[in-house]
């Protein structure tokens, strides 16, 4: 149980039928079509022959983009080391390939009027009238045949590192349901997908409908997109992911879990994608993918790179996943200019700052955050060298790597958010928390008690980029307590940070901060680090999944640019805390005259508060229900357009966590999450998913 994934040679691979070994050789010197290129790098490579290797890399220098910090040889090596329960054998060709940023703003995606009527219709229809569906299940995730044969039928795939697809069931000519697996281990937390689909015929719209989500609301409903990445544009050299989607919905659908909370439904979203290239391999995910073995090979690319005159930059073991995986730990700080007692003395006294990331799995966003930041850090930025003389950065940048391998959305192989395990973590179950909170430990002991604490997340119920802290005297603000606190003298230096990035950072939005502590978030990282270790500035920063309605950015969606460079702002504004101890050049007050001139004075504490309900109900709250009131079609029109709102950023609290696991199953097979779903009638007027699509 949780090998090494087995990794069939390329020869063998080129053998296989449709591996496309002989259209490959036939074209070594000509143009490939994306299905060729696909079959010669999709493979967890352990090459022993030295021809392979010759031909991957004809390949990668004929095609190849060149991609900062991202190596496919290396890529692919690592790939070979990473554990997963279910053995991967073939690696996504965007994440072995490499991304580059769109080139241009990507804007929100303008939701018409009335298009969730039409959609709801449509699904009407589809119950009123079952003989027209095809209704043929065309990718099972357990099956490792090809399920579909015929042509003009599409074919499917996610057997692959943060892969996410259970099923999908050809409903009609150009519409296919999809079926999303649940946590490993849980039946629950159905949301992150990420999956291939190829023998796309070109400018023809094609329906996508995510049958399972669980969420009640979404950013869909607010102008975000998926996201597409395009083997054929990767290969004429636009490497890109990019938003993609027409006519996006989300909303509750008739399908209900067996054995679940009464009235629990679960939720559609549903979206239209025409292809731009005839027979083109094209990949899919809820947002930009950043898995474990990227991480990895960002890290082995980003040692090479550092100036070790000058940085300090050490990957260690922090401790090993229950999947047997490393969870690196990196240190990163000014080398002394010698080993004087003076400057030995310097470094031991500069003071910690410890980000961490990636605790919860679907949220890619807060990788590429991460990204972002350890970049600048080892970077010849003057703000960037005065960091790291002013301090020394242990970064954490994945604590959840089994779930970010597995595909989960939430939770680790043990269906516990870790996030929820900062109180009392079980060093067999959490290990990756538990030494984590080890670590801050022992630098509390040595004296060395972080400086700052940060914890990057994303967030799928809010636009911009914004921190949840730690404040008594909010608490007891908002919270409308009796208690006088005139008289109670706390720090203000809490909101420095969130201050500073307001000013630098174009994506941040410091209306959006809270820094209450409430009971439901006792045992987060940001509250436990504050409560037990005493550090003032303990944070969560949230990256939205869509975009900001705010600044520069306003109406355009986050991209992987816009990520990283939130990541090189968070770390910039860490100087304004030293701003008083360090020197001064003319050239670092070139770079950071922003970061260094700050009013301190503390902000009105009533115009801030987030932890409200996420946004409005959808403009088209339309439900599958015997319940209903009867609208003539011009009622039912005018009741829609009425509900009509621009207010959308009503936040839910930073994680909402429900639960409901099982831990009948220590394999990634989820079955639990699949026999509760059967054919039966339910309490909350709607139908399970049929045993057609699960069996």
């Amino acid at each position: 149980e949780g090998g090494e994934s087995p990794a069939p040679s390329v020869r063998e691979r080129l053998s296989s039928p449709g591996g496309g070994g002989e259209q490959v050789m036939g074209q070594a010197d000509g143009l490939l079509q994306a299905a060729d290129v696909c079959s010669q790098c999709l493979w967890s490579p352990v090459r022993e022959q030295e021809g392979e290797d010759n031909m991957v890399n004809r390949l990668l220098e004929q095609y190849g983009a060149s991609i900062p910090y991202h190596d496919p040889q290396l890529y692919a090596t690592t790939a070979a080391h990473t554990k997963s329960i279910a053995a991967f054998s073939t690696l996504a060709f965007p994440d072995f390939w490499g991304h580059l940023p769109p080139q241009g703003p990507e804007p929100m995606e303008t939701r018409k009027p009335h298009v969730q009527r039409k959609k709801v219709f449509e699904d009407v229809c589809r119950l009123l009238h079952p003989e027209e569906l095809i209704n043929k299940v065309v990718f099972d995730s357990e099956d490792p045949s090809p399920q579909c044969s015929q042509d003009g039928c599409l074919r499917f795939f996610s057997r692959f590192e943060s892969g996410n697809l259970r099923k999908a069931i050809h409903i009609r000519t150009y519409e296919y349901d999809l079926i999303l697996s649940a946590d490993v281990n849980s039946s629950s937390h159905s949301q992150w997908f990420y999956f291939e689909v190829s023998r796309v015929q070109a400018s023809v719209p094609y329906r996508f409908n995510i049958i399972n989500c669980e969420k009640s609301n979404s950013q869909f409903n607010y102008g975000m997109q998926p996201v597409l990445y395009s083997v054929k544009e990767a290969l004429e050299g636009r490497p890109h992911w990019v938003r993609a989607g027409t006519e996006i919905c989300y909303y509750r659908n008739w399908f209900c879990l067996t054995g679940g909370p009464r009235g629990h439904s679960f939720y559609t979203l549903t979206f239209t994608v025409t292809f731009s290239h005839e027979d083109d391999v094209c990949y899919m995910a809820y947002h930009y993918p950043y898995t474990y073995t990227a991480l990895q090979t960002h890290l082995q690319v980003l040692a090479r790179s550092v100036d070790r005159r000058k940085v300090f930059f050490r990957q260690q073991t922090l401790c090993k996943t229950l999947a047997g995986n490393p969870c690196p730990v990196i240190t990163i700080t000014a080398r002394p200019s010698s080993r004087a007692w003076t400057h030995l003395h310097q470094l031991w006294n500069r003071p910690c700052i410890v980000l961490t990331a990636r605790v919860h799995p679907g949220e890619s966003n807060a990788s590429w955050v991460m990204k972002g930041s350890l970049e600048f850090l080892c970077s010849s930025d003057p703000v960037a060298e005065s960091l790291r003389q002013a301090y020394v950065f242990k970064i954490i940048p994945m604590l959840n790597p089994d779930g970010v391998i597995h595909g989960n959305h939430r939770c680790s192989l043990t269906a516990d958010d870790l996030n929820r395990q900062w109180q009392k973590p079980s060093a067999s179950l959490s290990p990756t928390v538990y030494h984590t909170k080890g670590l801050l430990y022992y630098l509390c002991s040595t004296g060395r008690t972080p400086l700052v604490f940060c914890d990057y997340h994303g967030h799928s119920r809010k636009k911009n980029v914004f921190v949840y802290g730690c404040s008594v005297k909010e608490t007891l603000w908002q919270s409308g307590s009796s208690i006088d606190t005139t008289s109670l003298k706390e720090d203000p230096g809490y909101r420095t940070v969130a201050k500073t990035l307001d000013r630098i950072a174009p994506a941040f939005s410091i209306n959006s901060c809270n820094f209450l502590v409430e009971k439901s978030r006792a045992s987060t990282a940001r509250v436990v680090v504050w409560r037990e270790m005493g550090v003032l500035r303990s944070y969560t920063m949230e990256s939205s999944y869509n975009g900001c309605n705010q600044g520069i950015y306003k109406g355009l969606q986050t991209g992987t640019q816009e990520l990283e460079e939130m990541g090189r702002m968070f770390c910039q504004s860490l100087l304004a805390l030293r701003k008083n101890s360090i020197t001064f050049s003319s050239e670092l007050i070139t770079h950071a005259a922003a970061i260094l001139h700050l009013d301190s004075s503390l902000p009105d504490h009533n115009s801030h508060n987030c932890f409200e309900e996420d946004e409005p109900p959808c403009a088209e709250s339309i439900e599958f229900s015997s319940h209903t009131e009867a609208y003539t079609p011009d009622e039912f029109d005018a009741e829609v357009n009425a509900n009509m709102s621009e207010e959308e950023d009503k936040d839910e609290p930073e994680d909402s966590h429900r639960q409901g696991k099982s831990r009948l199953f220590a394999h990634v097979c989820r079955k639990d999450s699949l026999e509760t779903l059967t054919m039966a009638t339910n309490p909350c007027n709607g139908f399970d998913i049929t045993n057609a699509y699960l069996s």
